[in-house]
């Protein structure tokens, strides 16, 4: 089975987020997000669906930031305790089209590497310093566990008799702090466990980049959305 390359993987979902750093119209998020958004959220939603609900929940709380901070010019809907105005709608959309963006991207390359062979290409191809090579390929091996951790704390939750998905702030804390106190701890072994098994000697080899046609392929599209960018600049 032909497969695209785990280094164009890494380099265009790299380039998509500085892409989406970069763009500044409303018109040039939109772009970004309708080909990378739907793409990578049908590709992660059967994997990391507990996390793609959790993004969109957290858009709630975005919106409610951009009501208090952005919350000028004309009036577009009126809601009787709050007027909400152009200025809150016109960045909650920019915010939110540049997060889908990132996120697309981010699921894309997720769901398509495998570790080892992405580990072995940013050392051998792109020269990248073992260390960080492999603080990636532990926060990506990471992702697995933690959705594995997420299935056991819902069904914790359940059996004590709250919601599975958590859906107000309230939810959300208590199912983040298990999870971030299992990572942390996980985090502080894996390092012991590395340097006793003598990380900082080992020297990684060097090999020269190779395209497929898939990675053709690829690489077009992030050229074509990078003209894009400039032609709405």
């Amino acid at each position: 089975m032909i497969k695209v390359r785990p280094v164009t993987l890494f380099i265009y979902g790299l380039t998509i987020t500085v892409l989406a750093f970069i763009a500044r119209s409303t018109e040039q998020l939109i772009l970004l997000t309708l080909i990378n958004a739907p793409l990578g959220i049908y590709l992660g939603f059967k994997r990391l669906k507990i996390l793609i609900i959790l993004f969109l929940l957290g858009l709630i709380g975005l919106f409610v930031n951009s009501l208090i901070f952005a919350n000028s010019g004309i009036a577009v809907l009126d809601l009787q305790f709050i007027t909400v105005r152009e200025g809150a709608i016109t960045s909650f959309s920019k915010v939110t089209l540049r997060l889908l963006t990132i996120l697309g991207a981010a699921l894309i390359f997720v769901t398509q590497i495998n570790v080892r062979d992405f580990i072995k290409s940013l050392e051998e191809e792109l020269r990248f310093p073992k260390d960080i090579a492999y603080a990636l390929s532990v926060g990506l091996r990471m992702l697995n566990i933690l959705e594995r951790d997420a299935k056991e704390i819902q069904l914790v939750r359940v059996e004590r008799g709250y919601r599975k998905v958590p859906l107000t702030p309230a939810d959300v804390g208590s199912f983040l702090r298990p999870l971030l106190s299992l990572g942390l701890e996980r985090a502080i072994w894996i390092g012991i466990a590395t340097e006793l098994r003598g990380f900082a000697l080992r020297n990684p080899k060097r090999a020269e980049i190779k395209v497929g046609v898939l990675d053709i392929l690829l690489y077009s599209l992030l050229i074509l959305q990078c003209l894009a960018i400039l032609i709405l600049a």
